[in-house]
C-alpha cells in the first residue's frame, strides 16, 4: 500500500497532534520529517514535516482534517 502526504506542517509537534486526531478516527497515519528523528527540528524547516496516510484513506483523512480546522 502506498503512503501519500495529506498535509505538511512547519513543526513535528503540529504534525503529531493531527496524526493523533487521524488515529482516533481509525485512520493509520505517520509523520515523515528529515529532522534526525526529532533530535534536530531545525533541519525540517526547509522541507517541512509531512503527515502521511495510506492512499486509500486520503479522502477520509482530508475530511477529518478539514473538520478540525473549522
Amino acid at each position: 500500500m502506498a503512503w501519500v502526504t495529506v498535509k505538511s506542517f512547519l513543526t513535528r509537534t503540529e504534525a503529531e497532534i493531527v496524526k493523533g486526531l487521524l488515529i482516533q478516527n481509525g485512520i493509520p497515519a505517520m509523520v515523515r520529517a528529515d529532522d534526525a528523528g526529532g533530535m534536530r527540528p531545525n533541519m525540517a524547516y526547509g522541507s517541512g514535516v509531512e503527515l502521511q496516510v495510506e492512499e486509500v484513506n486520503i479522502t477520509k483523512a482530508n475530511i477529518v482534517i478539514f473538520e478540525q480546522e473549522k
